[in-house]
């Protein structure tokens, strides 16, 4: 674990003291809920362009059992 330095403006405290928490456990929070935001991003993005890149092939699979399925109806 490594310790920063953390200049933030007077309106910034101000609100962390308003809601009575540490500055400390406020910035550490903030910090890892942007980096846990920046996963569910990468993964979501991941997931479209893997979607995106099967999407034909996943249209002619469907079509192959098109009226496979019908008789189920």
């Amino acid at each position: 674990m490594k310790t920063i330095k953390l200049t933030l403006p007077d309106p910034a405290i101000a609100y962390i003291k308003s809601i009575q928490k540490k500055e400390e456990i406020f910035a550490k929070e903030a910090v890892e809920e942007k980096i846990a935001r920046g996963h569910r991003t990468n993964l979501k993005d991941l997931l479209k362009e893997g979607y995106q890149a099967t999407a034909k092939e996943d249209l002619e699979i469907s079509n192959d059992f098109q009226f496979a399925d019908s008789g189920l109806l």
